[in-house]
């Protein structure tokens, strides 16, 4: 069977049941690894890689894509509750790569990990016939937060507006129309994500589970649904008003597009009691961050979107590796 059949989640089981089997080991499956220390705090790790053919875009540049690789590293850390510490990098250098545009790619490498206080420790260099950088990031916690944990009844927030993603994929892929100033910001918003590292920590006391949303909103509900075995009722997307505005030009769906067809976005999604509401809503405006409740855990498996004028069933659609889009 062709690896493309299975897609990453189950190609990631196979691996979990190789390592059960010979190493006599149950992987606890979430997106960072992390040890108890004799000290009682966890050593949280985790990897991330970028590869030339999937992930970089011409237009985003060399620098951008150096960027990039911290945030998808670090944002995956952060949202178990942990402060990252350090990061390395091992690159796969085709032959043919400009000196200019590997010194551009370090460039924003180091200034996201200036941004996000951050050490770049280095890491490795190999030859190869395509453009690769692996990133391994590293952190301490004092407790973990799971994709796992929501309850029913838990309140769902997330960081941020949608759509700017998947108004830059139109535009890129489907050379969508639209002004220059909506390119520039939603382009923008693609190509050098801010990530949430600051956010996710502030508010991790009072979290139950917390995922970053990289492959889409609408999977990204559905795999923390899956995962904890509940459903959801979502009555509030929050669209960026950008987006209204393309999407008339375009003759397309906000809410559809905002769900389905971004990713990227490195926005996080969690869970919380509602007693915690003010807590978090204070502790995020005081960084300036973009906060609102979308919906409720509920014993309904189904993840349902109903605003009072919609409602459908939000299918588990987006981006993964080797199935990519479906």
């Amino acid at each position: 069977m062709n690896i493309s059949a299975l897609g990453e989640r189950k190609i990631i089981e196979v691996v979990h049941e190789i390592i059960e089997k010979k190493l006599n080991f149950k992987p606890d499956y979430d997106d960072s690894a992390f040890i108890r220390l004799p000290s009682s705090d966890y050593l949280v790790l985790h990897t991330d890689v970028l590869n030339e053919s999937t992930d970089f875009i011409k237009e985003m540049g060399f620098y951008n894509f150096g960027w990039k690789a911290v945030i998808s590293n670090l944002s995956d850390i952060a949202c178990k509750g942990a402060k990252p510490l350090g990061i390395l990098f091992s690159f796969s250098l085709p032959k043919s790569l400009d000196l200019k545009d590997f010194e551009e790619m370090v460039k924003g490498i180091c200034d996201a990990c200036k941004e996000e206080d951050v050490i770049y420790l280095g890491g490795d260099t190999s030859s190869s016939n395509e453009l690769s950088i692996a990133g391994f990031a590293f952190g301490i916690a004092k407790r973990i937060i799971k994709r796992k944990g929501a309850k029913i009844g838990d309140l769902i927030g997330v960081t941020g507006k949608f759509g700017l993603n998947s108004i830059a994929y139109e535009i890129l892929f489907k050379k969508a129309k639209s002004d220059e100033y909506i390119k520039n910001l939603s382009l923008s918003n693609l190509f050098k994500p801010k990530g949430r590292i600051k956010e996710a920590l502030m508010i991790s006391p009072y979290l139950n589970c917390c995922m970053d949303i990289s492959d889409g909103l609408a999977i990204s509900l559905n795999q923390l649904c899956e995962l904890n075995n509940v459903g959801a009722r979502i009555f509030n997307i929050p669209i960026h008003e950008k987006v209204n505005e393309f999407c008339e030009i375009n003759n397309l769906d906000p809410l559809e597009l905002s769900l389905y067809k971004g990713g990227e976005e490195y926005e996080i999604l969690f869970c919380f009691n509602e007693s915690y509401l003010e807590d978090i809503k204070n502790l995020l405006t005081s960084l300036k961050c973009e906060f609102n409740v979308i919906g409720e855990i509920t014993k309904n498996k189904e993840v349902i979107y109903n605003d009072g004028k919609r409602n459908f069933v939000i299918e588990s659609k987006g981006w993964e590796h080797f199935k990519q889009w479906g």
